[in-house]
């Protein structure tokens, strides 16, 4: 199916995913001049403190086209949008990040990994560490639980709380790099944050695309 999309891609003009208008003629495009020029050119952090995570970085606001693209992208199984947007966080990102020994994506449960066929957090962490040039370590795993987004807020910190748990126990050392594609209440980071500090980190950093956090 895929390489039947890129055969699409490139025989026809391609629509921008943020306002329709066509984002290019035959080429890999998912957001048009215009669209890519209202996000955010550079991060910015986040006032509010996550437990556990040294400083937190964004690009977006998630009440905006930032956080709406990231949502088109996940829900609508659109991975070649995320894989530009992945681009487009970690060009913003350049020489802004703390320097960091290696990153990791927030883990996505299996179940919702297989039922997408992506992982939103992975393509973003995989596009950030070739910009970084530091490794990109699969260190997190976490139960099947509800989706954040349906819960209130004190939920979403339960919900979070004891569901992550640690992989690849040898790497997960030094200063890592969170990467979530998007962050509300910051309660999955702080739980990938105390595994991963138990587990060795000597301090983690966090980068999401999209923010609700002042």
């Amino acid at each position: 199916m895929g390489l039947g999309r890129d055969l699409l891609d490139v025989l026809l003009p391609t629509p921008c995913a943020a306002c329709g208008e066509l984002a290019g003629d035959g080429e890999l495009v998912r957001l048009c001049a215009a669209c890519t020029a209202l996000l955010p050119g550079q991060i910015w952090p986040a006032s509010s403190p996550i437990p556990g995570i040294r400083s937190a970085w964004y690009l977006a606001e998630y009440q905006g086209l930032g956080g709406d693209l990231v949502r088109r992208g996940k829900y609508g199984l659109r991975e070649e949008l995320l894989v530009e947007l992945a681009g487009i966080a970690a060009r913003a990102a350049r020489g802004r990040l703390p320097r960091v020994d290696a990153v990791v994506g927030v883990p996505t449960p299996w179940s919702r990994r297989i039922a997408r066929g992506l992982s939103a957090p992975d393509i973003l962490a995989e596009r950030l560490a070739q910009e970084l040039d530091v490794p990109c370590r699969k260190l997190l795993t976490c139960q099947r639980r509800p989706r954040q987004a349906r819960l209130e807020r004190e939920q979403r910190w339960a919900n979070a709380s004891g569901s992550v748990s640690l992989v690849g126990l040898e790497h997960a050392m030094g200063s890592l790099l969170l990467v979530d594609d998007v962050v509300t209440t910051g309660a999955t980071a702080a739980a990938c944050a105390q595994v991963l500090l138990l587990g060795g980190a000597r301090e983690v950093h966090l980068y999401a695309f999209a923010s609700a956090l002042p």
